[in-house]
């Protein structure tokens, strides 16, 4: 009689030889690369030239500074949280931005500190246009936001987006020569422009094993938006369809799509469409989940009453992390345990401004965060550059511009 051992790698060597011969692999392999193609994904990758910026401790969480090459002449500034002493090689995370976001704003800081806390470490990036990458070293500019970007980028044969999604392509291979991370467990996690983002990394990178979209609708009512949302959404829909697109994530990826049903800036009106939609992706993409051996592994979830929240640092978005990448600083009974508190009042003892548009109770002031003690990371102590670095053309948007506009 074969041992139980034999029979499970036979079993397993059987299920990796279908899933190399299933068609619909086949398929998604191919509309991968039209997609790429689409947004216009580079081929060729530069050498990361990764250059330590210094580290800092805060509240036992240890802030890496580094700076890399996204292409060239494009450098990233960009800080990794890690646990001060991790047991052995850490899952980790990279995070996506929404418009004006940027690797200092409370919500990405606060996850981040969370992450940490948790036993995953987690890389934030300054997005293009924004903090160390934009000109005056500004934020919540919305740099990118200019139409005059997005047709300078289409002229040249790609999309803006093509941006934000391949410097996290970038991030990922930064993550890949750490020997103290586990590059079999790496994902991602964003909102709103970063929930749109999250999304075409889930369905682009293979490496990843985890996805939190969250403050974004899998639904053509994400088409009437920004150019760096509406363009790559009005093309993509010319390939395929939402569950098609969202499918492209299994079964490498496991997708978590969080949001809140009374979310109006997503969902136009408030009438539902958008979340009846991407209920309606989910159930469709699940079969194809289902069909390629990671059944379970996509999953919509929403909060009743929510608005426009950071949906990646609620319990929900810790236990899908535990569940998918692991978390080795916590038990799941003990991050189901965790106390939570209010986002508002916790920016207002600490003094954190909220924006305008979304620091009302529906929005950010509403929200409900797990509660470990944190405190926020001051501005200057996340800091990659050097002041006459500031504006610098292999920084910003404008010097990326140059560049891509000189290419044949």
């Amino acid at each position: 009689m074969r041992s139980f051992t034999a029979l499970t790698l036979a079993a397993c060597m059987l299920c990796a030889r279908m899933l190399a011969d299933n068609p619909a692999k086949d398929r998604q392999t191919q509309l991968r690369q039209q997609l790429s193609d689409m947004l216009g994904i580079p081929r060729q990758r530069a050498p990361l030239a990764p250059e330590s910026r210094g580290e800092v401790e805060h509240d036992g969480v240890v802030i890496e500074k580094w700076v890399f090459t996204s292409e060239p002449g494009s450098r990233v500034p960009t800080v990794l949280y890690r646990p001060k002493n991790a047991p052995g090689p850490m899952p980790a995370i990279v995070f996506t931005y929404g418009h004006g976001g940027s690797k200092s704003s409370w919500s990405y800081n606060y996850a981040a500190l969370l992450y940490a806390k948790l036993g995953v470490a987690t890389l934030a990036m300054d997005p293009l246009g924004e903090e160390e990458r934009n000109l005056k070293g500004a934020t919540a500019t919305r740099a990118h936001d200019a139409k005059g970007v997005s047709e300078r980028c289409d002229a040249a044969g790609l999309l803006i987006m093509v941006k934000f999604v391949f410097d996290t392509m970038r991030a990922v291979d930064f993550l890949m020569t750490r020997r103290d991370i586990a590059h079999d467990r790496i994902g991602i996690a964003g909102n709103s422009l970063g929930g749109a983002t999250g999304g075409w990394v889930a369905a682009l990178e293979t490496r990843l094993r985890m996805a939190i979209v969250t403050g974004w609708a899998y639904d053509d009512i994400t088409i009437p938006t920004k150019l760096c949302t509406r363009w790559p959404n009005e093309r993509m829909r010319k390939l395929c369809n939402w569950a098609g697109y969202a499918a492209l994530s299994a079964p490498h990826c496991a997708l978590l799509i969080a949001n809140g049903d009374a979310d109006t800036v997503i969902d136009h009106g408030g009438t539902g469409v958008a979340w009846g939609g991407t209920r309606a992706v989910v159930a469709e993409a699940a079969t194809t989940y289902a069909a390629l051996g990671a059944p379970g592994s996509i999953k919509a979830w929403f909060e009743p009453g929510g608005g426009h929240r950071p949906y990646f640092a609620y319990p929900v978005a810790l236990e899908w992390i535990h569940k998918h990448l692991g978390t080795p600083g916590r038990t799941l009974e003990k991050i189901r345990a965790l106390p939570t508190l209010n986002a508002g009042e916790w920016c207002d003892r600490h003094g954190i401004k909220l924006e305008k548009l979304y620091g009302t109770t529906l929005h950010w002031r509403g929200a409900i965060l797990p509660d470990l003690g944190l405190r926020p990371t001051p501005r200057e102590k996340l800091a990659c550059l050097r002041p006459d670095e500031i504006g610098r053309p292999e920084f910003t948007l404008e010097g990326w511009l140059e560049q891509i506009s000189k290419q044949p």
